[in-house]
């Protein structure tokens, strides 16, 4: 499990930099989303290596006398592994729902500004006699 865990550090720190990147920049909504979307699939991948590797931990453990104390320490070490991802995971979900919101709330005002506007409230005061 430990020759996985420098990949996947760097993985998950060259992630982060990107991410980063992405949102320094003031870009539409919808290439932002589609750079989460991006991301999440990474993490995704840098997850099930570290599940994978987990197994195979587990199955060398089986091979052990002390099975327990092998267990507990793959059980650590996939959770110390899967930390970071699940916390970028977490900032990841949070920055697309703050988006979503943003847009809806941008969808809603453009919805409330057609309704009052000028044109429609000239029209409303001819319609009644």
């Amino acid at each position: 499990m430990k020759l996985l865990s420098k990949p996947l550090a760097i993985l998950t720190g060259l992630a982060m930099f990107a991410s980063v990147q992405v949102f320094a920049s003031e870009k539409s909504a919808p290439l932002i989303l589609n750079k989460i979307a991006e991301e999440t699939a990474a993490l995704n991948e840098s997850k099930n290596l570290v599940l994978q590797a987990y197994q195979l931990e587990v199955k060398s453990c089986w091979q052990l006398f002390a099975v327990n104390d092998c267990l507990a320490k793959a059980k650590r070490e996939k959770y110390i592994s899967l930390a970071p991802i699940e916390k970028r995971e977490i900032e990841l979900n949070a920055k697309r729902r703050e988006i979503k919101e943003a847009d809806r709330l941008l969808r809603l005002n453009d919805k409330s500004s057609n309704l009052h506007s000028p044109s429609n409230a000239n029209n409303a005061s001819k319609a009644t006699p």
